[in-house]
């Protein structure tokens, strides 16, 4: 019934005015499945340059080196960005075709959505996948100064006694010093070994991280800002692809074929 009511029904066999009365129908049935369900816009945060963006910027006459996380998800958005387009152009052409019924329109449509997603998804997974294994590398690696020693109890009781404001005066002189034995002790140690609060250690090993690993850090953040980029960027893809694949006039087309084809096996096996 919702299949027959959209696409217009049966053409009638009468007269000739009837009939063009009918493909009328049938055109305007195709014009609202079109401006209601299938307006289909490209989001500009499917776009490289949303990444690109915060990649490392040229200084002076050195060119930095390349980024190979930055690039694997670059070119991953290259490739949602194209294939979105790509989508929304063959969504435009399918549903202009008066020369297929609306409910093989809409099939067409869905078909194609799921299998670009599945193109774009396999790409966007990798590529952040890989630049998540950076981002905690690169957290690991400048978590804190490695080689404990067996010094590092007595160096967290002597500190933990301190006052907070006695304690900020050791950091900051260590810190100065690049005396990474009086910084290790409590960066390596779990926080309720120290005596200070979270707010103290996160402050301590952001100083600490800023003076021992400057190149490391800044890209550091550039990835994290990449990937925020990213996963923006593929919300915005499946939201493009449900709205061309899961439209109601789509679902009831796969569902009536689904039907006819279930009673037509049934059918077939009386038969045999």
């Amino acid at each position: 019934m919702f299949h027959r009511k959209l696409s217009g029904g049966k053409p009638p066999q009468g007269k000739s005015d009837d009939r063009a009365s009918w493909r009328y129908r049938r055109r305007r049935t195709m014009a609202t499945i079109v401006e209601h369900e299938m307006k289909l816009h490209v989001s500009p945060s499917i776009d490289e340059r949303v990444i690109d963006h915060f990649a490392e910027k040229q200084r002076g006459n050195a060119k930095p080196e390349p980024d190979h996380e930055h690039l694997a998800l670059s070119s991953a958005l290259k490739t949602a960005r194209e294939e979105a387009h790509a989508l929304v152009d063959l969504t435009n052409a399918i549903y202009a075709d008066a020369s297929q019924a609306p409910a093989a329109a809409a099939i067409q449509v869905a078909t194609a959505a799921q299998k670009t997603g599945e193109r774009v998804a396999a790409r966007l997974v990798a590529a952040n996948a890989k630049v998540d294994a950076t981002i905690a590398s690169l957290e690991k690696t400048t978590f804190a100064p490695e080689g404990a020693s067996q010094l590092d109890p007595e160096i967290r009781a002597a500190l933990k006694i301190m006052t907070p404001s006695e304690r900020s005066k050791v950091f900051a002189d260590a810190l100065a010093a690049n005396d990474t034995s009086i910084l290790g002790p409590v960066l390596r140690a779990p926080g309720l070994l120290t005596g200070m609060t979270s707010t103290e250690l996160d402050s301590l090993r952001h100083r600490f991280r800023q003076k021992q690993f400057p190149v490391e850090m800044r890209r550091l953040e550039r990835l994290k800002k990449m990937r925020a980029a990213s996963d923006v960027a593929g919300g915005a893809f499946v939201k493009l692809v449900k709205e061309a694949a899961d439209s109601k006039f789509a679902n009831g087309a796969i569902a009536a074929r689904a039907k006819r084809e279930a009673v037509l096996a049934a059918h077939q096996q009386q038969e045999a």
